[in-house]
């Protein structure tokens, strides 16, 4: 994290080759002693590029590649296969390297995605609040549950079914894989299981009763949310071999390369070595248009002969490499987008803004909210979003003063994104599908699903329910992490744990009228042209519903007024 150097690495998909290398150092051997001794440097050749911190320099070098790549290949990258730790998404949202309509789309590696998942199984293992018989049986059993997950995306990925489809079976199979291996059959695919282990012990109920399913659970939901990219089985193993190839022409690091332009040509060397494979070659080839003579043809076919022996010997005989325990803190890049030049004219913006309203009343609002039904799992209802302000967002908007700046609101519209590391929103994604079902049960109503809707007449605001509830209602589910202790509603308001509801007079549990939620909700009622939202609030210990009904004046004196263009 305290690097002097870096470099990104864009590499294609189906070539294997290296497209573009992004090199960043913040380090100038002469200008740092010309620093110190406070004189002027002498004339040379600088290589220091970078003056941020280390963390941003992945981020920046693969952002400029994405720039660059119509000029130098004459092509756009689409999309994008990376892992979940990385900050390259969020910079890459922030400059729109091909504009706002054409969105790179991620794809989380599958190994890496797995072996987070195995990492955080075997930290629920070392917790003593857990039953010793259980953390057993867990770390005992650990690679089944990788295995199962490996299993279920070879059989839906060869299914022939839509994708859509293939993605929504995956998903309930990953979620299922715990119960299975913890001995509870009743949801298991045909495929998946036979069924014949139902004689085994069933420890799901004691894992409920501890907190530990729960636990389990919220560390798979991050394994379901990304069940487009599992689904397509991909990984950036061909990256993780050029990063090793780059370490042994650096020395491991074992040396300091940074000071001048040493670093930069191993680098490039690395890369000449990855797609050339005759590194050798290719550079006296270059240098003196020549072959190699005969002792130099000997010694590459030699070292060919050996590299094809190594590669046979590793397929037909592969050997479990050794673990290696490797450490590293967390850390991202953080900071607002650049500030853009105020270069366009007030007339200018005017009519920029009319047109893109304009584009946006061209949208077949109906087809949009079927096309976007899966919602967080639909790039479509992404894309979308960013275009309009969103209920969700409608209460921060409408609460803001005219003289309060709006630039961190804007980015934040544009660019922000959930992060489901954040344990209170990880809990609210795992608990959203038991609080659907729990509310089916409770109150014997059906909830039906339903995509982006947008406002008929003003076409840049849209809303997205939780769901729809018959011909009036709709339903919007919150499962707040503060409060998933307490015994009931009334104990966690009282003791603070829930800031958005009041205990009126009557002993009667509201929804703050000046509250986020509340603006939300008078919005979505709108957009739906719907009267009726079931507010229900579920943890694992209580859960509540407040009824909230359209109320049109604070729609039109509170919302409509400040959200007018």
């Amino acid at each position: 994290y305290d690097s002097l150097s870096g470099v990104a690495t864009i590499i294609g998909f189906k070539t294997k080759k290296v497209l573009f290398i992004g090199i960043r150092n913040r380090y100038c051997v002469i200008c740092n002693r010309a620093e110190i001794k406070n004189i002027t440097p002498l004339d040379h050749t600088c290589f220091l590029n970078w003056t941020k911190s280390a963390t941003g320099m992945e981020a920046d070098g693969v952002a400029e590649g994405f720039l660059k790549s119509v000029d130098l290949h004459n092509m756009k990258f689409k999309r994008l296969i990376g892992d979940g730790d990385s900050s390259v998404t969020k910079r890459l949202k922030e400059i729109l390297p091909y504009g706002p309509h054409f969105l790179v789309e991620k794809i989380e590696c599958r190994n890496h995605m797995l072996r987070n998942y195995m990492q955080k199984l075997t930290a629920i293992t070392k917790k003593t609040n857990y039953p010793i018989e259980l953390r057993k049986f867990i770390i005992g059993h650990l690679m089944r549950f990788r295995t199962a997950i490996v299993r279920a995306i070879r059989y839906r990925k060869n299914e022939n079914v839509s994708q859509t489809q293939q993605i929504s079976s995956l998903a309930k199979d990953v979620h299922n894989t715990p119960y299975h291996i913890m001995g509870q059959h009743s949801n298991c695919d045909a495929y998946f299981c036979n069924k014949k282990t139902l004689a085994d012990e069933n420890l799901v109920l004691r894992a409920e009763n501890c907190g530990m399913m729960m636990e389990i659970n919220t560390i798979i939901n991050r394994l379901v949310i990304n069940s487009k990219s599992l689904i397509l089985d991909l990984d950036n193993n061909i990256c993780e071999q050029f990063n090793s190839l780059i370490n042994k022409y650096i020395g491991g690091k074992r040396i300091n390369l940074s000071q001048r332009n040493a670093y930069n040509a191993r680098v490039e060397a690395a890369v000449i070595a990855f797609n050339s494979k005759q590194y050798l070659r290719a550079i006296m080839k270059n240098i003196t248009t020549k072959s190699p003579g005969q002792f130099g043809k000997k010694f590459l076919k030699d070292a060919n002969r050996k590299r094809l022996n190594n590669t046979k010997r590793r397929e037909l005989f592969p050997t479990t490499s050794k673990n290696r325990n490797k450490k590293s803190g967390p850390d991202e890049n953080y900071g607002l987008a650049e500030e853009l030049p105020e270069d366009i004219y007030p007339e200018e913006l005017e009519k920029q803004k009319v047109d893109f309203i304009n584009k946006l009343r061209e949208i077949d609002i109906d087809n949009l909210e079927k096309d976007t039904r899966e919602q967080a799992k639909s790039p479509l209802w992404f894309s979308e979003r960013r275009k309009r302000i969103t209920a969700s967002r409608v209460g921060k908007i409408s609460k803001m003063r005219p003289y309060t700046s709006c630039k961190k609101t804007v980015h934040e519209l544009l660019y922000g994104e959930l992060n489901y590391k954040i344990k209170s929103i990880e809990y609210g994604r795992v608990m959203e599908t038991v609080a659907k079902q729990k509310f089916e049960d409770i109150f014997n109503l059906s909830i039906k699903p339903v995509g982006l809707c947008v406002d008929e007449n003003v076409p840049y605001i849209a809303a997205s329910p939780d769901g729809l509830i018959e011909d009036d209602s709709i339903i919007e589910i919150k499962c707040p992490f503060s409060a998933k202790t307490e015994f009931n509603i009334f104990e966690a308001i009282t003791n603070g744990k829930i800031s958005f509801c009041q205990i009126d007079d009557k002993k009667c549990v509201t929804l703050k009228t000046n509250h986020d939620y509340y603006y939300q909700i008078q919005t979505q009622l709108h957009v739906t042209k719907r009267t009726k939202c079931y507010f229900f609030i579920f943890t694992d210990n209580w859960s509540y519903n407040i009824f909230i009904f359209y109320d049109v004046n604070f729609w039109n004196t509170k919302i409509k007024l400040q959200l007018d263009l």
